[in-house]
Parts: structure tokens; C-alpha cells; sequence
């Protein structure tokens, strides 16, 4: 399939506010390159057929749509300039590996993705598909740039005008609720096999839903144990040194850590007690040794800094350079660094609980690539081999530059990377999965009440914890 004049990025995109693309594309005419207003994504399918972009009244959402050419030329006419290295204290050379370009077979087709990327991610998208065009020049793609808060609603808009893209990369907590929707597909009867063995098994228990296999990991994200070098020059190995760093610093107006005791950052810290408090859709088991240990290890951190609950406020406080450390997840580090600096923002292995001998955990979440509910089976075949090519190690490599789309990679085989990838990737692996089900509401507050009540209220964690047992049997079944 062609496009009839070729559509690409161009090399260095103008960004806007937040890094974010630009409302506009780039046509590539035999003229020169032409300007264009955005249309809608429900137009996708017309942009590919019909490169006028006649929009038929459409109002323009906030959207931009990239398409990338279909034709190896016109990719190769314009190539990507990297941005200056990172400079991170510590680290080896930078990788910048080429992506082995055979794929596994000759395929034909079309694919269309709708992506959440900065643009240096979609810079590093866009030369893996010229890689994989290379070798199968009987394929087009399309790619989509969605602003993160507007996916989801975009794509029950699509859903009902029967225009969802082939693949959709989002956050694998979607999984259920995007099968659900009629959305996408189930992909059990698939060969994952030959994905799964690529993939390591914490990333992989993202795609697993009860059974069935929803989305397939492309990269990780996750809860990891953020520093300030400018207040804590010397990592804290554990939960005492922590509490002894806040005692330093009492009187500078600065504190040990910024703590936030809502359920996602606090829950998997029971991983220091050697297990998990709420398994996939069931309730947390309150009189476990598991239980009453979380609820210890919560008082004893406590006095290394303020306390809160599911806010910005202890973010907040570690941007501001007021606080040594800051458990959050690794999406936030490009708003961290820009607001403490490169040299001052690093990431620490997770300490360890004295009580336990055993070391603090975040949550591992991942970006899935979801296929569409109205592939066809020539479409599907040639998005199955791109995600395939997705997984390749050399493409996990290419995609964790620091330069470029910085991810962080799910390959099993991922060696160890430079700088500030390569500190998130050791703290993700020493995580634990997030659940793949969301937690009833009401069991949340049962664990947040206990945690406020040992961290906020000083209550003996044997009185929280049967308060707790009460609450839990007050709770309706469903």
C-alpha cells in the first residue's frame, strides 16, 4: 500500500510546552515540504489513502498525528541529530547500538500506532520502522502522537467510529478494562510463547490477566527510591540510616525523606516482609505475619520525614530541594531532573529493613502494545512481527539510549546500562509486579486507615491492626 506523497518527521520537530509535539506535520511533496493542520485520529485512515487531509468540517482536536513514509527514501531523507549526551556521574559510554534488521519473515500490510512518546521517542520509533521497512518494503506505517491525559478518551471515540489504530501502546493497568470495552484483543490462542521467553518475568506478569494474555510488555516503569545529592551525598543502606539523615538535617528546614503512604507507593513495601499484602483480586489477609510486619516497618519509617497520603505534597517537597529522598515512579524523572538538575538527581538501591534483613520494594508496571479488536488477519500478521521486532534485543537497546527514547527495556537479556536508565533498571527488577486487577476501593481504605493510623496518629500497630480485621469483615462481598 502507498501513500502517494510520502508523509515523515522531520529531523529535529519543534516541540511545545512539556516537550510535547507540535500541532502540525510535515508533508513531503516533490515541491519541498508543505505545512499542514492536524485532523482528528477518527481521519487516520483518510490521511494514509488520500494526502490532501481534506477535513470535511472536522474541527482539529488536540492531537498530533505523525506519519511516518511508507517509502525507504523518504525516510532516509531525513535523518534524526542526537541530542547532547547526558552528562551522569558514574556512568560508562553511552550504548547506541544499531537494531538487527531481519525480522523473521517477509510480511505486506498496513500498521497504524497511537503513541503517548516525547518526541525523541518517536524520533527512535521512527527508525525502527525504517529498519524493519527495509527488509519488508511491502509495508506502510502510520504513527499517531496522543497527549497522555487524552488517550484513553480518544480511544472510546475510536472504538465507536470504527477507527481504532492496529496497535495501541499504553499502560498495562488499561489490560482489562480495554478487553472489556471491546477494544482490543485476547491473545491466548496467539504464540506468545516466542514473546514471553524474551521478556523478563516481572515486566511479564503485566500481560497475564487471570489467564488471559491482554497486551504485550514493550517497557517498564515503576516505583524506585529517588535522591537528592545536593542534601544526601551518601546513599542510606537502611531504614535506620534513613531516620539518622533526617535527624541531620532537623533545624535546616529540610527533611530525610518525603514520604507518601497511599496505597501505590506504600503496599508494595511490605516485599520487605516477604510478601505481598493484597494478591490479584482478593482481600488483603490482615492477621498474615505479612500484614503485621508492613504495619511495623510503616511506624519505623516514619520518623525519617513528613507523612502524606496521596498527594503531590511529598513530591512537591523533594522538587523544591527540600527533602533527601523521594519514593516515586519513574515517569515523574523527567519533571525531577528538570527541576533539581543532572548532576544533582540520582536513583538508589532500595534499603534494606533491619527487622527483616530484607530490602524495600516499588510496584512494576509496563507500557503494553495492544492490538486492535478490528485488525485483519494480513494486518495482524505484519503488527505481530513489528512487536516481535519491538522485543528484539538490539531494538530494547536502541529504545533504552538516554539520548533518545530513554526506556527502560523488558528484554530478559538487558545488560547493564549507563546512567540514570541503568540505576531505574536495577531498582525495577528488585520490584514486585503491580496488580493486574484493580483493588476493590474498599479494601484500599481499610490498608490506608491502618497505615495513617501507626504513621499519623501514633496507635500501637497490635490496635490498628485488629481496628483493621474489623473494618475488612464490615466489607460487603461483591
Amino acid at each position: 500500500m502507498g501513500f502517494g506523497h510520502g508523509a515523515i518527521i522531520p529531523s529535529e520537530p519543534a516541540t511545545g510546552l512539556n516537550g510535547r509535539l507540535p500541532r502540525r506535520a510535515f508533508l513531503r511533496t516533490k515541491s519541498g515540504i508543505q505545512t499542514r493542520a492536524m485532523p482528528n485520529p477518527r481521519s487516520l485512515s483518510h490521511i494514509v489513502h488520500n494526502p490532501t487531509w481534506a477535513l470535511s468540517g472536522r474541527s482539529p482536536k488536540s492531537l498530533l498525528i505523525i506519519l511516518m513514509a511508507a517509502s525507504l527514501w523518504a525516510c532516509a531523507e531525513s535523518r534524526p541529530t542526537p541530542t547532547p549526551e547526558l552528562a551522569v556521574p558514574d556512568s560508562g559510554p553511552t550504548p547506541a547500538p544499531t537494531p538487527d534488521l531481519r525480522p523473521t519473515s517477509v510480511v505486506t500490510g498496513s500498521v497504524s500506532l497511537w503513541v503517548t512518546w516525547k518526541p525523541e521517542g518517536v524520533r527512535a520509533l521512527n527508525e525502527l520502522i525504517e529498519g524493519f521497512q527495509s527488509r519488508n518494503p511491502g509495508t506502510s506505517f502510520a504513527v499517531s502522537y496522543v497527549p497522555a491525559d487524552e488517550l484513553r478518551a480518544t480511544l472510546d471515540e475510536a472504538g465507536a467510529s470504527g477507527t481504532l489504530p492496529s496497535l495501541i501502546l499504553a499502560p498495562s493497568i488499561w489490560a482489562r478494562e480495554l478487553f472489556d470495552s471491546g477494544l482490543t484483543q485476547d491473545l491466548s490462542d496467539r504464540p506468545t510463547e516466542e514473546f514471553r521467553v524474551r521478556v523478563h518475568p516481572l515486566p511479564w506478569a503485566q500481560a497475564n490477566h487471570q489467564g488471559q494474555v491482554l497486551g504485550i510488555p514493550i517497557q517498564m516503569h515503576g516505583n524506585v527510591f529517588y535522591r537528592n545529592r545536593d542534601l544526601a551525598p551518601i546513599p542510606a543502606s537502611t531504614l535506620e540510616g534513613l531516620v539518622q539523615a533526617d535527624q541531620a538535617l532537623r533545624g535546616s528546614f529540610s527533611e530525610g525523606v518525603a514520604q507518601d503512604y497511599g496505597f501505590r507507593t506504600a503496599a508494595p513495601l511490605s516485599a520487605a516482609c516477604g510478601g505481598q499484602l493484597m494478591p490479584d483480586g482478593s482481600a488483603p489477609d490482615l492477621g498474615s505475619p505479612v500484614a503485621r510486619c508492613w504495619l511495623e516497618l510503616l511506624r519505623d519509617l516514619t520518623p525519617a520525614g513528613p507523612v502524606f497520603f496521596n498527594s503531590d505534597e511529598a513530591r512537591e517537597l523533594f522538587a523544591e530541594g527540600r527533602a533527601g529522598w523521594l519514593i516515586d515512579n519513574t515517569e515523574r524523572f523527567e519533571d525531577l531532573r528538570e527541576a533539581l538538575g543532572e548532576e544533582a538527581l540520582t536513583i538508589d538501591p532500595w534499603p534494606v529493613y533491619q527487622e527483616t534483613g530484607e530490602s524495600l520494594a516499588g510496584f512494576v508496571w509496563t507500557e503494553n502494545a495492544y492490538f486492535s479488536a478490528e485488525l485483519n488477519s494480513e494486518d495482524f500478521d505484519l503488527a505481530w512481527d513489528f512487536v516481535g521486532f519491538m522485543l528484539s534485543e538490539d531494538s530494547q537497546l536502541a529504545l533504552s539510549n538516554p539520548n533518545g527514547a530513554a526506556h527502560i527495556p523488558v528484554h530478559i537479556s538487558a545488560p547493564p546500562l549507563p546512567g540514570h536508565v541503568g540505576q531505574m533498571l536495577s531498582a525495577l527488577l528488585e520490584g514486585t509486579a503491580l496488580p493486574t486487577s484493580n483493588p476493590r476501593p474498599e479494601y484500599v481504605e481499610v490498608l490506608e486507615r491502618a497505615a495513617r493510623a501507626v504513621s499519623v496518629l501514633g496507635t500501637p500497630v497490635e490496635l490498628a491492626l485488629q481496628r483493621a480485621i474489623a473494618e475488612l469483615a464490615a466489607v460487603p462481598d461483591v
